[in-house]
């Protein structure tokens, strides 16, 4: 715990974190595995060590479809949506909500959707 600690510490004392690419991008300067590393553990939760091996050993290996699928999807994702947020300049998806709609009531709906989604689906696969 003191370690990881120590060294969210000094990485927000060394980076810069002044514009909005310094913070999303890291200056554009970080190796490929840190951020697959942050990439992949944001995504791992409860829900995959208890929810699904107890979905799994319920239903057998139906329930690994779903995740296998995702990898699929997001490489698709991947592969339609970074060309558009290079050539627009942006980094994130509420900025290219503004860009493309305008005002910020859509950001306000991508928000609070956004919230609402990941609480019920945590809860959903938990139980």
């Amino acid at each position: 715990f003191i370690v990881v600690i120590t060294v969210g510490f000094l990485a927000s004392k060394y980076s810069r974190r002044g514009s909005v690419s310094g913070f999303f991008l890291a200056s554009r300067n970080m190796h490929w595995l840190p951020v697959g590393a942050s990439l992949f553990s944001s995504n791992i939760g409860s829900e995959h060590l208890i929810g699904l091996a107890g979905s799994g050993a319920a239903s057998g290996v139906a329930i690994a479809t779903y995740e296998m699928n995702a990898i699929f999807i997001l490489m698709l994702l991947g592969w339609f949506f970074v060309p558009v947020y290079m050539s627009s300049g942006i980094y994130t998806m509420p900025e290219y909500l503004r860009l493309r709609f305008g005002g910020q009531r859509i950001r306000t709906f991508l928000s609070i959707l956004t919230l609402l989604l990941y609480i019920f689906t945590k809860i959903s696969i938990d139980l």
